[in-house]
């Protein structure tokens, strides 16, 4: 095993003309010396040598607090493991480390508590941080399996994952607080999401969402991808079972859910990629039934190129089947699956039936499946779109509107027998929000008293057969 976690520098000390961090420290033979960062590189400076090495996920770290020294530890898998103690701050170093490469005990900050989820290549578990003991997801990789997977780019894929997590900041995106890693296993801290995935919660349905809760998911999803695009990341694999819920619940009471805590995060970033000009990505990566055509070409022939609007035709496939609760390619298999998305000959009469004939929604959703990149919308645009507004009341709930206010009953009565609300115009009824909605109260022997309903409980939902009767009138 080689001693090298520092190797020659290749780099002139003139050509620097700031370091971003210079510190002292003394080795572990009590030998004076001075480590310095300058963008992605580390420099270590003694009288005898002048040395350097990246910052990438290759090198790991641990600061490790003793009772009267703080110690900057480096490790590498082929190299022993290289200690200093700290002569300045460590604070400094700590942002920066922590912002570039991972970190090499997560015992030191988080306490396992229980295995919520496996697979063949990590195992997620439920931790909860030492500090202030906020409940967190934490991801392990086998470095093993992933190795065996894909040995030359295994790296290169968590490497990516990391870039592009701890480079978006969105409620609807699923965020990244730490990098760990081993000689055995890497982490990835995250948000917990006890809610599973968007595929579980509509697999579940038996019925297709009424269509304002699908019109409320499918915004944070756009919310999200947006922040990606002006971030100038793409995300290659959006589908129902990279998008996650952060609290469990029955997804037809989704719309009663306030906008200003959104409960939808986008997850799953290993294959995303950075949008440059006169890309050259070619990279065939995606899941069939949701890729977009020009990404499945890809496959035969690594001289075409694809940008960002590969998200918006994913996203078209998302719309569709929030509103359906159908896939809008079915094949028998992924093959023949995959064959149908590339070739995207759709039935556009069959799809306007199915989205309840509405002109609008129709032509939105053959923009977003357009085969010609170009003709597709930006995520601005979709959320712009008349059809897919949502209107608020002072808490950022969803408003029900025209919808006829139901007679009065108990609650136990509207639990038992769910009443039917019928849609009325504008004139006869001003705009209703759910906490409009009274009910008698008979357990009082004196007088009746009228009780503002709390936002739970599916009787508030407007009927399947009639979920866009008031859209169509509008548009």
């Amino acid at each position: 095993m080689q001693n090298n976690i520092f190797e020659p520098a290749t780099t002139d000390l003139n050509t620097i003309q700031k370091f971003q961090l210079h510190s002292k420290f003394l080795s572990k033979n009590n030998v004076p010396v001075e480590i310095m960062s300058y963008q992605n590189l580390l420099f270590k400076k003694s009288q005898k040598s002048f040395k350097m090495t990246k910052l990438n996920c290759t090198l790991r770290y641990q600061i490790k607090h003793e009772s009267t020294s703080i110690i900057l530890r480096l490790e590498k898998d082929d190299c022993k493991f290289k200690e200093y103690l700290f002569l300045d701050k460590s604070e400094p170093w700590e942002l920066k480390l922590k912002s570039q490469i991972p970190q090499l005990d997560y015992q030191t900050y988080y306490e396992l508590e229980k295995l919520i989820g496996s697979g063949s290549f990590a195992s997620v578990y439920m931790a909860k941080r030492k500090a202030d003991g906020i409940k967190l997801a934490i991801k392990a990789f086998l470095k093993k399996m992933l190795i065996q997977k894909d040995p030359d780019k295994w790296r290169e894929t968590i490497d990516n994952e990391m870039k592009v997590m701890k480079s978006l900041d969105h409620t609807s995106i699923l965020k990244c607080y730490d990098h760990f890693e081993n000689r055995a296993q890497c982490y990835i801290v995250m948000d917990l999401a006890r809610g599973g995935t968007l595929e579980q919660g509509l697999k579940k349905l038996e019925e297709p969402l009424p269509f304002l809760t699908a019109k409320v998911i499918f915004r944070q999803i756009v919310e999200a991808i947006k922040h990606m695009h002006e971030r100038g990341y793409m995300h290659r694999d959006l589908k129902p079972s990279n998008i996650l819920l952060k609290r469990p619940m029955v997804l037809k009471q989704f719309s009663l859910i306030a906008q200003t805590d959104p409960n939808i995060v986008v997850s799953d970033f290993g294959v995303s990629s950075e949008i440059k000009k006169d890309m050259d990505i070619g990279k065939y990566c995606g899941s069939p039934g949701f890729m977009a055509p020009e990404v499945i070409l890809c496959e035969t022939n690594k001289n075409l190129t694809y940008d960002e609007k590969c998200d918006i035709f994913s996203l078209g496939c998302i719309l569709y089947r929030l509103i359906t609760n159908k896939p809008l390619f079915n094949g028998q298999n992924s093959l023949a699956m995959k064959q149908q998305n590339k070739e995207c000959n759709l039935d556009w009469t069959k799809i306007h039936e199915e989205l309840y004939q509405n002109q609008a929604l129709t032509n939105l959703l053959s923009k977003m499946l357009s085969q010609d990149p170009r003709q597709r919308p930006s995520c601005e645009e979709i959320l712009n779109s008349k059809i897919l507004q949502v209107q608020l009341d002072n808490d950022g709930c969803p408003l029900f509107i025209n919808y006829k206010k139901p007679k009065s009953s108990s609650i136990q009565q509207i639990k038992t027998a769910r009443p039917s609300i019928k849609s009325i115009s504008n004139s006869k009824l001003p705009q209703l929000s759910p906490n409009h909605f009274t009910f008698n109260n008979h357990n009082n022997n004196n007088h009746n008293n009228n009780h503002t309903n709390k936002r739970s409980g599916n009787f508030l939902l407007p009927p399947i057969n009639s979920r866009l009767q008031t859209e169509q009138s509008q548009y």
